[in-house]
């Protein structure tokens, strides 16, 4: 009996080390948070003329798709941009996620592809090589808008087709708002090419009369359409294309454009964000991405962007107001050396409370 109460009293006092133990790890990571510093970066003023162009832009998008009399879902785009789509028309490629083109409607994506412009060094004059999508306008739009801000030359081909919730109305697809944009000042640069997108980036599986539409897009937008006859081929010319103007300093890639991916065995794996090094493929189906990596040219990959927002520390989902330049993106963030040595003696220190007691 003795002996069983003895057990019960070790059980208790174990169970208290480790509360104790959590108590101060809780602590020390709190003090740990609120000793960061935040140093705004070199380039927080672009960063910051970035969001609001971007925001400009927004805001052209919306009285464009109020002239057109399509109504805006409240549930669908709580920020009213109008450029979050539906989940099936003539113009979808694939399913998207809502959730992720919500995410990709803050302005602050614009400053964030500044910065990782930035950190590469891209100067006034430099060639920024865009292949954008459909599926994400606002990434397409934020692209354009860091490449001038930094005074880079963007040479740009896009998709008209789009994931669900992109920009799939035919009425508005991304072609129509590009060139509203170009139109009315918003941006200074506009595709010189554009492809169908979808499968094989040449046709789009989910709507049998979809050339209709895509013909009526044509001719109101006055773009060059590319219909490859092959995936590979469809690669072959835009990287001859991107390279006409001389050398490509940085790729950027919005959304899921199959020239862009490839269909190597790499192209699923890709991380997403700032990409400087990557697997070596001569793989015969790599796309464009990996053609500029292998020769050694960074690459902006923007995908996933539900788990790139929560990378970046950028909300989910956001709605108004946008707080331009106060998130994290903006600033370098460190912490003082001695709150780091303390706290790492502080943890060593509290584990050996689950040492036996005799």
């Amino acid at each position: 009996m003795q002996l069983k109460f003895r057990n019960h009293l070790g059980k208790k006092s174990f169970s208290t080390r480790l509360i104790i133990i959590f108590i101060l790890s809780l602590a020390c990571l709190t003090i740990y948070h609120l000793s960061r510093k935040k140093s705004p970066l070199p380039c927080y003023s672009q960063m910051v003329q970035a969001a609001h162009r971007m925001q400009d832009a927004l805001t052209e998008t919306r009285q464009y798709r109020k002239e057109l009399d399509l109504p805006i879902d409240p549930m669908l785009d709580p920020t009213f941009s109008g450029l979050i789509g539906e989940e099936i028309t003539p113009l979808t490629t694939t399913l998207g996620n809502l959730e992720s083109k919500q995410t990709a409607l803050n302005p602050d994506f614009a400053a964030l592809i500044l910065r990782w412009l930035w950190e590469l060094k891209i100067q006034s004059g430099d060639t920024v090589a865009l292949q954008l999508s459909g599926s994400f306008p606002s990434l397409n739009i934020a692209a354009i808008i860091a490449s001038e801000v930094i005074e880079a030359v963007p040479v740009i081909t896009s998709s008209i087709g789009a994931s669900s919730f992109g920009a799939n109305l035919p009425e508005m697809t991304y072609a129509d708002i590009e060139k509203r944009l170009f139109d009315c000042g918003k941006i200074q640069h506009r595709s010189q090419w554009v492809t169908i997108g979808g499968n094989n980036d040449r046709e789009i599986l989910l709507w049998e009369d979809s050339d209709k539409f895509l013909n009526l897009v044509l001719g109101r937008t006055g773009y060059h359409l590319l219909r490859p006859n092959s995936l590979q081929e469809s690669i072959q010319k835009k990287w001859e294309f991107f390279h006409s103007g001389g050398k490509v300093k940085v790729f950027i890639n919005v959304g899921g454009n199959q020239a862009a991916l490839g269909n190597c065995r790499h192209s699923s794996n890709l991380p997403f964000g700032l990409l400087q090094e990557a697997t070596y493929c001569q793989d015969a189906q790599r796309g464009l991405m990996m053609q500029f990596l292998t020769e050694g040219t960074a690459v902006i990959h923007l995908l996933n962007i539900r788990s790139l927002a929560i990378r970046e520390n950028l909300p989910i989902s956001p709605t108004p107001p946008f707080f331009t330049g106060q998130s994290d993106i903006y600033f370098e963030i460190s912490h003082p050396v001695w709150i780091k040595i303390i706290l790492v003696i502080l943890l060593l220190c509290s584990w050996l409370l689950l040492r036996p007691s005799h």
